[in-house]
């Protein structure tokens, strides 16, 4: 039966949405902001602290996922919003990147939210970067066949099978989803970054390209930063492992369209240089605006400044000040950066290095960008120095001018000519901009990262690129992640604050099948498990049974479980021979007996019972199963038109689900582009899309699991040690 689009209509949902879930329970008993109607769901002030990308990426997400039940505002010191998103311009040559350089392109492996943001929704064209090449010891070395003609094949081979060891350390797929257990189970874990670089490494040549290659990206030298993140950025540098892009025209682009699309208030030079937190749940905020003092009061406060900023506030009272040291002391791993961008009468470099940018081995290490390469610099040339770790710190402090000489000394003998060509030059230090192990260490759950105090400041959130990967997509992912826990929390509160019924509809059961249909997830057991009638299909949260008969009525040897005291379940189960009470996390079937399993009852489990039901249903199905679980992707709207918070007791995001899955024995059964793009259109034809139970390809590709490979499941319980526990 076809969807009734204007009877079930979604809401557009902030495209992603795929991070964090929160503890519902625990929400629901969250105080209520002000006086509300009986019959009006609460409305709440937002507080995001700080303006830059991370700040402005969590005002994105916020006002597309929860609409107009908020009120967003940004509170930004500085006299300009984007933080580190910084474009310059040499008058009458052109734009240069004074901050972020790069944006990483991770779409050939998974959705990519950011880049979705920066092509789709911002409308701006990219240009994708390449490079490589080397400069050691005065060589410039292009090719690995280059290596070895300066250096000997030896230091060729080591090279070449060092990279072969990291990329079969970290496959793309893993790398993109980045898990707590594995990454904390991985052998370089646990390893120091000059530890390995010694004992994988013989050849000294070898160690020293590896290490200038890799350094400028890390931001740290190998003895302040963990194998695995050194890991992580040396694999970049494998062609065809991953993309890297820019804006053209200039990345600040960014940020001015966003400013110019958010449905947020903007408040520049405005220093937040207090907060407190009061008896009714709110939070109070001191101003520094132009020499005077002022004060706000928001229901949540999103905390987006660097990490180091978090220093300069006073947080006024004993559990906001334990709780904001505590997050520092697990990040604080300063890193640091310094970008001496050099202007000269013309690109001299390209005869020798016509590629968009190149390593030198001088400052430890570090990356050289051609800006002529994506801006236009009428005849000139640009080189962009980026110096990283200790390097930058020591010159930090010296003059531009001493700055600009030192970049000209390091430069090889071929390219000795720019001395003479050097016309203009800007600098830009960017000191503990970033983390040496972003994440920490241990990689910890991203609900705790972001949550300082759960039960105690449930209406505080951090969000910072230093929580994920300390790039602009990390940022993205962390205000993802916050936003989620902030829309739960919104949710909750809006329900304890009505009393309105969802009187649309005679049960959460119902409104479930009307949003997805029988018919559709006939077409999709069809699709992505070539599934046939007569296939025995397990419903796990059953409720009466309305989708275990539809299924039966087309055909499917259909069976359902329920574990919930839901309204009408009891006499229903009791009249049927095909839907049982039972427990989630004790299922009474054999092993493997089902071909696959539709769920839609895991998010009305206390968190405690959740991994158990989920291996339950790993043990009993062959091929997949479907998640139909409410999440916290869902509009604020349709969750509350079809009461679908009723018996639930946590709300989580898609890709929360599906880091649950993964690490029970599943994975994407959509995975591949081509069988997506194939999916999605049978799906879209039924009436999907925006607005929709399955809104675009990348919904449906975090609802459809297959079994994964027996050598796919191995992973272990985050290990307890600390950083200093590496040099022993």
């Amino acid at each position: 039966m076809p969807v009734d689009a204007q009877e079930i209509a979604w809401l557009d949902n902030a495209r992603q949405g795929r991070n964090a879930y929160t503890r519902f329970s625990q929400l629901e008993n969250a105080s209520v902001s002000g006086e509300t109607d009986a019959q009006t769901p609460a409305h709440f002030k937002v507080a995001i602290v700080g303006g830059g990308p991370a700040g402005l990426f969590a005002a994105w997400h916020l006002a597309a996922k929860a609409g107009d039940s908020c009120q967003i505002t940004i509170y930004e010191a500085d006299g300009r919003p984007g933080g580190k998103i910084v474009t310059g311009e040499f008058p009458g040559v052109g734009l240069y990147e004074a901050g972020v350089a790069e944006i990483y392109d991770y779409s050939c492996v998974g959705p990519d939210g950011l880049r979705d943001l920066i092509t789709k929704d911002l409308g701006l064209e990219v240009k994708y970067l390449e490079g490589g090449p080397v400069v050691l010891d005065g060589k410039i070395i292009l090719t690995p066949e280059d290596l070895a003609k300066e250096f000997g094949e030896r230091t060729r081979d080591e090279v070449n099978a060092f990279y072969q060891r990291c990329a079969d350390l970290l496959s793309p797929e893993e790398y993109y989803r980045s898990r707590p257990s594995v990454d904390n189970a991985h052998p370089w874990a646990d390893i120091l970054a000059d530890a390995v670089l010694s004992s994988e490494i013989e050849d000294d040549v070898a160690r020293r390209y590896i290490r200038a290659s890799a350094h400028s990206d890390v931001a740290a030298p190998p003895h302040q930063t963990n194998a695995l993140t050194f890991l992580k950025n040396v694999v970049l540098d494998i062609n065809g492992y991953m993309d890297v892009l820019s804006v053209i025209g200039g990345n600040d682009q960014i940020v001015t369209r966003l400013v110019e699309d958010l449905d947020a208030d903007i408040h520049l030079n405005t220093n937040v240089v207090a907060v407190e937190s009061l008896p009714d749940g709110k939070y109070s905020l001191e101003l520094q605006v132009n020499g005077c003092r002022e004060k706000a009061v928001a229901d949540f406060v999103v905390l987006a400044l660097p990490l180091t900023s978090l220093s300069t506030v006073q947080w006024r009272s004993e559990t906001l000040q334990r709780a904001v040291d505590k997050h520092v002391s697990y990040f604080d791993r300063p890193a640091h950066y310094l970008r001496a961008t050099l202007l000269f009468e013309r690109p001299f470099w390209r005869e020798h290095l016509d590629t968009d940018w190149w390593y030198l081995d001088a400052f430890d290490g570090c990356c050289v960008y051609d800006e002529s390469a994506r801006h236009d610099h009428k005849g000139y040339g640009v080189l962009a120095f980026l110096i990283a770790g200790n390097a930058a710190l020591a010159m930090a402090n010296l003059s531009d001018e001493r700055i600009e000489q030192l970049c000209l000394d390091a430069l090889p003998p071929a390219l000795a000519e720019g001395r003479d060509l050097i016309a203009d030059r800007r600098i830009h230090r960017w000191m503990a901009s970033v983390s040496a192990i972003p994440g920490g260490l241990p990689v910890r759950h991203r609900d705790v990262n972001h949550r300082i105090d759960a039960e105690g400041l449930p209406g505080v959130v951090m969000v910072g690129d230093y929580i994920f990967d300390a790039t602009l997509n990390g940022a993205f992912d962390s205000a993802d992640v916050a936003t989620d826990i902030l829309v739960s929390q919104i949710l909750a509160r809006r329900h304890a604050s009505s009393a309105k019924a969802a009187a649309e509809v005679a049960s959460v059961e119902e409104a479930l099948e009307r949003l997805c249909p029988a018919d559709l997830l006939s077409d999709m057991l069809t699709t992505a498990w070539g599934l046939k009638k007569g296939s025995k299909i397990l419903h796990v949260g059953s409720g009466s049974g309305r989708l275990v008969r539809s299924l039966r009525a087309l055909g499917y040897d259909t069976v359902g479980v329920e574990c919930s005291d839901l309204a009408g379940v009891e006499k229903q189960i009791a009249s049927s021979i095909h839907n049982f009470r039972c427990e989630f996390g004790d299922l009474p079937f054999e092993n493997l007996e089902f071909d696959a399993v539709i769920e839609t009852g895991l998010y009305r489990l206390p968190r405690d019972q959740i991994t158990d039901a989920i291996k339950e249903i790993r043990r009993v199905v062959r091929r997949g199963v479907v998640l139909g679980s409410v999440t916290t992707d869902l509009p604020i709207e349709l969750i509350e038109r079809y009461g679908l918070l009723e018996g639930a007791e946590m709300l989580r995001s898609r890709w929360d689900w599906s880091e649950m899955l993964y690490d029970a024995g599943f994975v994407h059964a959509l995975q591949d582009g081509s069988t997506l793009d194939a999916a999605w259109k049978i799906v879209e034809a039924t009436g999907a899309g925006q607005g929709e139970w399955y809104e675009d390809s990348e919904s449906l590709l975090y609802c459809f699991y297959d079994v994964a490979p027996a050598a796919q499941l191995q992973s272990k319980e985050p290990a307890d040690y600390r950083l200093v526990a590496l040099a022993a």
